[in-house]
């Protein structure tokens, strides 16, 4: 059987009851994390990704020794600390230049994740278009049968629109 933790304060009862089972989940958050040494392209990469999901995102800054595919406890931490269940990290290095790995979380363990590889990236500031308002869901089209006959593709498809599902609209 399961303790329920108790709290001390009314500030630590509102965050057990906000992190309790509910009957409309809250939407989904996402972390933007930088890697230990990160290139412009991946920078650029991950602010644009912040800004198409910037209500539900947190963006850290700081450079974070992480490695999601070695060892997964700092995603954990981190998807744990700020209640996240999406997450983005930026790398680079020799081996592996522009990388960017995407992945969910489920009651903060690493679900699954997929690394891309990102070889040029034009910001939104570089178009000369209207930018986009904060909340909006961009369209996805997803062309050919290899999305859903090919097993990594399929699952770079759900985790996409996961990522930028955002909430549930009536209209």
């Amino acid at each position: 059987m399961l303790l329920k933790p108790k709290a001390k304060n009314a500030r630590a009862k509102r965050f057990l009851v906000n992190r309790d089972p509910k009957i409309v989940e809250n939407g989904k958050t996402a972390l933007f994390v930088r890697g230990s040494t990160t290139s412009q392209v991946i920078l650029d990469t991950l602010k644009d990704l912040y800004s198409l999901r910037k209500p539900d995102a947190i963006n850290f800054t700081k450079k974070n020794e992480i490695h999601p595919f070695d060892s997964e406890t700092s995603i954990e931490f981190f998807a744990r600390k700020n209640d996240s269940s999406l997450f983005a990290v930026g790398m680079h290095s020799k081996k592996r230049p522009h990388n960017l790995v995407l992945g969910r979380t489920f009651n903060y363990n690493i679900l699954d994740m997929i690394e891309l590889g990102v070889e040029r990236c034009t910001t939104m500031q570089q178009f000369k278009a209207q930018t986009c308002a904060i909340g909006m869901k961009p369209l996805m089209i997803f062309n050919g049968e290899a999305f859903n006959q090919n097993e990594d593709l399929a699952r770079l498809k759900s985790i996409l629109l996961d990522f930028f599902r955002g909430e549930a609209a009536d209209k």
